[in-house]
């Protein structure tokens, strides 16, 4: 079983009946927060390799066993979709409104009643934490594929091989910005091409860029049919470091990406799978939610999450990178966020 957690003890979760088990250990958990944890690493596991071992127990978790449920956004939003709609009734009058349950089910009546709650309560940023926009009306937006895809780093032996990869790490920097001698731009850590990413909204541009700048956390450009950067502007938290400053080589950390499904070949530790060997992010999924996600800067919607790596995928920085777009003002940003 391709699953280790840290947190004792370790129940089997090789079968459906070993789901009905866990399901079953939902009632101590709920006053036992050290089974909560350990069970949280359990179910993230189901989510990502089994979920269909788990949707027979989905109404009588939501409307039985939510207490002793305690697990990450992602995790939720897999095993949690689709519920019926005595689930979101449920929800909804509940003593402790669950905003997160309701995003996770993703249906019309679910998404329509967390919108209306959310503006309602005049706060919509636990929402958008998760990836979801609060229109003016209607119901809520999910911000992000449900299609989630492991970002496996695989070594390339040259520039030439870097070139023709579908997903490459680590290019020059005049093929990523217009400009790269006035850029903020300061380096590359991954392109993926737009075609091969499911659920993501149309670009106009065969790749999407994955950058940093020395300059501050978060960075924002225009993209046009060449799929380069051009109108920069940086998300700056206080002055450059020179020490800091990283120059885009482009021998440093050449490699290319290969991006495999979630299913029981990967390993699942800590509720997420980069402990999985040369495995350094996902494409799909919820944004990670550690720091405030971007709005779009010129329309303000919230920006679409396409990808969060580790830094290790090309060994600079410290912490989470994510890639964003706003698919209609033909906008993607850049974020940095530091471990949880």
């Amino acid at each position: 079983m391709p699953f280790k957690t840290y947190r004792r003890p370790v129940f089997p979760v090789e079968s459906p009946g070993d789901v009905a088990a866990l399901v079953e250990l939902l009632v101590p958990a709920a006053t036992d927060e050290q089974l909560r944890n350990t069970l949280c690493d359990h179910f993230a596991y189901v989510a990502g390799a089994h979920p269909e071992w788990f949707r027979p127990h989905q109404e009588r978790v939501i409307l039985e066993l939510l207490g002793g449920f305690s697990v990450t956004f992602d995790t939720m939003s897999v095993l949690f979709r689709g519920a019926p709609d005595n689930c979101v009734e449920h929800l909804i009058a509940r003593p402790r409104l669950r905003l997160d349950a309701l995003a996770a089910i993703g249906t019309e009546p679910a998404l329509t009643a967390a919108a209306d709650l959310a503006r309602g309560q005049g706060d919509a940023s636990e929402l958008e934490d998760i990836g979801f926009w609060t229109p003016p009306s209607g119901p809520l937006r999910q911000r992000f594929s449900s299609h989630r895809l492991a970002v496996e780093r695989r070594p390339v032996a040259d520039l030439a091989g870097l070139l023709a990869a579908e997903h490459p790490v680590g290019l020059p920097l005049d093929r990523v910005v217009r400009d790269p001698e006035t850029t903020p731009v300061s380096w590359h850590f991954l392109s993926l091409r737009a075609a091969a990413l499911p659920g993501v909204p149309a670009w106009p541009a065969d790749l999407l860029h994955l950058v940093e700048t020395n300059l501050g956390w978060g960075v924002t450009g225009a993209v046009g049919e060449d799929g380069r950067w051009h109108g920069e502007s940086v998300e700056a938290e206080g002055a450059p470091d020179d020490e800091d400053e990283r120059v885009n080589d482009e021998g440093d950390g050449r490699a290319m990406v290969v991006l495999r499904p979630y299913d029981d070949t990967l390993l699942y530790c800590n509720s997420h799978i980069m402990s999985t060997p040369d495995v350094f992010g996902t494409v799909g999924g919820p944004p990670i939610g550690v720091y405030s996600n971007p709005s779009c800067r010129s329309c303000h919607r919230l920006m679409f999450h396409v990808a969060t790596v580790t830094n290790h995928i090309r060994g600079d920085g410290d912490g989470f990178r994510s890639l964003y777009i706003c698919e209609d003002c033909h906008l993607t940003t850049s974020a940095a966020s530091n471990w949880n």
